[in-house]
């Protein structure tokens, strides 16, 4: 077994950090990467044992960040950077990371991620079937309107949204906030369960009848192959896959939500193992991360986080790539508030309720409203 351990999910990205540990067999570190259903629940194991297993683990920024921190389960890397080496932490360069990206990386003023990748909204369209200009362009219709106006010929459908169980809430965010609503208002309180989030709601499950049979199965996968083989017009999905998405055959643009939702996934500490431990691991941790591992992201995933993967020629070699650099100019994030993550998962099941039928979304949302309501107050 290898001395460091670094546990991650399944994604795109992650076997760019694979084959740079792998190519260096002197820094003893191994990625462990599990399948995202099975990812959450091996990670809060992890993390609540006596000793942690994984020497570093993936975390999804802004989203799990503040409530892992909350509960003293990661460590800020700020006392172990005073004795990390000079020359590895300016051959890592954190002033190249995207500014969006470094904030992220931070929670009340410590560092406590090393960015990896961005997952953040972007729309890919066919241009065989729709006319949009090709770049960053924001839509300039509703998604509902644009569908409407697709040149669809036999078995192609209009839309593909993502809408399985495990990502819906947050295909759903960019209505929510495009029509007025929050998850978390300027008062502490839910902002989803209003007019504006009823009316969000209302307006995403009216989209299903654009999109194909069971859109409720569509995930990552399902969106990249119905792109790829031309049987969708008009997409939604994350700038991690979209190497994965324009490594198929169609002809595909890149436009943007007006408010786009990102999060950055990087790689913390454990913080139940031995500071010796800790810092072994973010040496070689600030090694593997540098430009080099950013360029390997852009060609299998798609999103880097480095302020140098996004120069001219990268534009003209990656075609999505200037609208995923405008996505994180424009992208907004979630509340910070270590309490979200004990009531998203009925956010998740509320959205996924109402666009499957079995609540209206009224009932739905405040129902959601009622249980994020006594998590807030307490």
């Amino acid at each position: 077994m290898m001395t460091n351990r670094i546990l991650g999910p399944n994604d795109p990205a992650l076997v760019a950090l694979a084959t740079i540990l792998t190519s260096h067999p002197e820094w003893e570190t191994e990625l462990v990467i599990l399948p995202w259903a099975e990812y959450q629940a091996a990670l809060e194991a992890a993390l609540q044992a006596e000793v942690s297993p994984f020497q570093a683990v993936c975390v999804p920024g802004h989203i799990w960040l503040p409530g892992l921190i909350d509960k003293g389960q990661l460590a800020a890397f700020d006392p172990l950077l005073t004795t990390l080496p000079v020359e590895v932490q300016l051959a890592y360069n954190a002033r190249d990371l995207v500014p969006s990206v470094a904030v992220e990386a931070c929670f009340d003023g410590q560092t406590y991620l090393l960015p990896l990748f961005t997952d953040g909204h972007l729309l890919f369209f066919n241009k065989a079937y729709i006319d949009l200009p090709d770049g960053s362009t924001v839509l300039p219709l509703t998604l509902a309107s644009l569908a409407s106006m697709a040149r669809l010929p036999v078995g192609v459908h209009a839309l593909a949204i993502k809408a399985h169980p495990s990502e819906i809430f947050l295909d759903w965010l960019p209505y929510l906030w495009e029509a007025g609503g929050e998850v978390i208002d300027p008062n502490g309180a839910p902002g989803f369960a209003g007019p504006a989030g009823i009316e969000a709601l209302e307006y995403y499950v009216s989209l299903k009848r654009f999109c194909p049979p069971q859109p409720e199965g569509y995930g990552n996968e399902e969106i990249a192959v119905a792109l790829s083989e031309g049987r969708v017009a008009l997409a939604t999905s994350w700038g991690g896959q979209a190497a994965v998405i324009f490594s198929g055959q169609a002809d595909l643009g890149v436009a943007l939500f007006p408010q786009p939702w990102n999060t950055t996934w990087g790689i913390s500490l454990p913080a139940n193992q031995p500071e010796a431990a800790q810092l072994s691991i973010l040496e070689r941790l600030y090694l593997a991360c540098g430009p080099e591992l950013d360029r390997d992201v852009t060609l299998v995933a798609g999103s880097p986080v480095r302020l140098s993967s996004y120069r001219a020629e990268d534009f003209a070699r990656y075609p999505w790539l200037a609208a995923q650099y405008e996505m994180l100019r424009r992208a907004k994030n979630l509340p910070a508030d270590p309490s979200l993550g004990s009531f998203l998962g009925d956010l998740y099941a509320a959205v996924f309720q109402a666009f499957t039928g079995q609540m209206a979304p009224e009932q739905a949302l405040k129902l959601a409203e009622m249980k994020a309501e006594m998590v807030l107050k307490a």
